[in-house]
């Protein structure tokens, strides 16, 4: 009896560490990835209670889609935790962030889910997963104010989309990025 209570012991702890790697901690911090002072900045916590900025105006956020000349591929995808093909797609953000360098490559998450939501379902749902990317609470909804200025193309379009740009190149995707090798193929647009 007592060799079957050590077995299955060993199986339990074995499975759960299986699942610690599989699945890593949740809740990391909100710097993954970022290679620039400037981002690092922008990414800091600015809400009590929250590991992730909080920001409520465009003029606020406008640095992330300003065109930088540093060999660094930037790449802002805007996204909501109640939008089921923006949560299907985070895999394939992290997966880049993963397999390529860390010092040409900023993903940076910008959430539009609603200001009364933010300290509740949206910490909840950072915290309940692991991600590893940079995350950016984005709450000003008077889209038609400033979705035009991110991207042209960006007009009464829902989420999620991404936008691209490297030096002098610049990319904007409507809707849903189905494969991480479609990611790839539009990293590449701009690099």
């Amino acid at each position: 009896m007592m060799p079957d209570l050590k077995l299955c012991t060993l199986l339990l702890i074995s499975l759960a560490l299986t699942q610690c790697a599989l699945f890593g901690p949740a809740g990391p911090a909100n710097n993954a990835g970022v290679v620039s002072e400037e981002m690092s900045d922008l990414l800091k916590p600015n809400s009590s209670g929250l590991n992730f900025p909080v920001y409520t105006k465009y003029a606020e956020v406008e640095p992330f889609f300003r065109q930088k000349n540093d060999n660094i591929t930037y790449i802002v995808n805007f996204w909501a935790t109640w939008c089921r093909p923006c949560i299907r797609e985070k895999e394939h953000f992290e997966q880049l962030t993963r397999e390529s360098s860390r010092d040409d490559l900023q993903v940076i998450m910008i959430s539009v889910d609603k200001e009364e939501d933010v300290p509740t379902k949206m910490k909840d749902f950072v915290a309940e997963r692991p991600l590893a990317l940079p995350v950016v609470a984005f709450t000003d909804n008077f889209y038609d104010g400033w979705i035009y200025k991110v991207a042209p193309a960006w007009q009464r379009s829902s989420i999620p989309v991404t936008l691209f740009y490297r030096n002098g190149k610049r990319y904007f995707n409507k809707g849903q990025i189905s494969s991480y090798r479609e990611l790839t193929s539009l990293v590449d647009r701009v690099r």
